[in-house]
């Protein structure tokens, strides 16, 4: 018999525009590798309408990846619909009212419930909220927080990308059963090295809050620290557009928007940059570039959970000042930037390969199962 699985989720990924994405696909496709069937019903909830002018797109893929696609739709709307029996409901997204769970629970009273929280995305808005000094976001912070916490307790088991964020969220929320699911990436072939690379590149949505503070911080705080060191260098700050980002624009700076493939910045570039004030979870930015083999300039906020060690396979730098001087030397620096492309790789094959992430599902698929088959006898 073929276990089944249910993925719920706000709209079907496009890997291309955020990370929640591509870690919602190639969870997917993990569990596809363990003999499971998939179904990803999508919410309709969307951040940005390319998400809805790509939906064809979006079912495209999940179809060549085998992949049933149903939606968009309200998830407790078409249990009662179906007549489909999942071993589990993996929901990568938190629900819109307290009474979810409970509703859900009676649809699928046999199903192991685990939710992926993707990011503590609570801690994020903390962190925001604190660094700006805004009560109302501060309020809006202690709201999904208790949102999180409350499907974290609901949940049979919960998903968290990081050690950190599984003890934080094991303290406040004592009665969930937290595992560690990082996100999943992969190493590409290397495509040269420093020679003929110049400019740096900046890879986020920048509908994402942090993404789109960290542009206009690096911009106003770190990029002119950096020009005088490296006049003819630009800065690329490459997906989703906002206003704010756009703004930005400048002749050294270069708002491309969305890309459909990043591969050629990658190639071209001389450092990738994530200079994150705030934020949760796994940066997938610094992982994908490390992946290209495309050494990193971060702050300590983007090198949560990624295992990197400082001036061995990334520079990590607190002040814009540090992080000016970082760039300029990482810029420089042919030996150095060398020995961080090679360690960056290696850090993503020790830490990030799917062969990981599919030892911790497998694990969690095999208890849910034992739980269907004792939910029978």
């Amino acid at each position: 018999m073929t276990h089944r699985l249910l993925a719920i989720t706000h709209t079907f990924p496009l890997p291309d525009l955020d990370g929640a994405s591509l870690r919602s696909l190639r969870i997917m496709q993990a569990v596809l590798d363990l003999g499971w069937s998939v179904t990803n019903l999508a919410t309709g909830h969307v951040f940005h309408p390319a998400y809805t002018a790509r939906l064809d797109e979006a079912r495209a893929l999940l179809a060549a990846n085998h992949v049933e696609a149903v939606g968009p739709i309200s998830p407790l709307t078409y249990l009662d619909t179906v007549a489909a029996d999942f071993d589990v409901i993996l929901l990568a997204l938190v629900p819109s009212t307290p009474t979810f769970m409970t509703e859900l629970r009676r649809r699928v009273p046999n199903a192991t419930i685990v939710f992926d929280t993707i990011e503590l995305t609570f801690v994020s808005m903390l962190r925001a909220a604190r660094l700006r000094r805004n009560e109302a976001l501060l309020q809006q912070a202690r709201t999904v927080q208790a949102r999180q916490l409350q499907t974290a307790a609901a949940a049979d088991y919960t998903l968290v990308v990081t050690p950190e964020e599984a003890e934080l969220l094991q303290r406040l929320c004592p009665t969930a059963q937290v595992r560690v699911l990082s996100n999943i990436h992969t190493v590409m072939p290397a495509s040269g090295g420093a020679a003929g690379r110049r400019d740096l590149l900046f890879v986020g949505n920048f509908v994402h809050m942090p993404n789109r503070d960290a542009a206009q911080h690096f911009v106003a705080d770190i990029w002119p620290q950096v020009r005088p060191h490296l006049p003819d260098a630009v800065v690329r700050l490459v997906g989703l557009p906002v206003a704010e980002v756009s703004a930005l624009a400048a002749p050294d700076v270069i708002v491309t928007g969305h890309v459909p493939d990043l591969a050629p910045f990658y190639a071209a570039s001389r450092i990738a940059i994530a200079p994150l004030r705030f934020g949760a979870g796994v940066k997938g930015k610094v992982l994908e570039a490390m992946g290209y083999g495309l050494p990193v300039v971060m702050t300590p906020i983007a090198a949560e959970g990624i295992h990197a060690r400082p001036d061995v396979d990334a520079l990590i730098a607190a002040t814009p000042a540090d992080f000016a001087a970082a760039v300029v030397r990482l810029y420089k620096d042919d030996e150095l930037w060398q020995r961080l492309a090679r360690h960056g790789q290696a850090l993503v094959e020790r830490w990030f390969l799917v062969d990981l992430a599919r030892g911790v599902l497998h694990e969690l698929l095999d208890l849910a199962t034992r739980k269907t088959t004792d939910y029978h006898l």
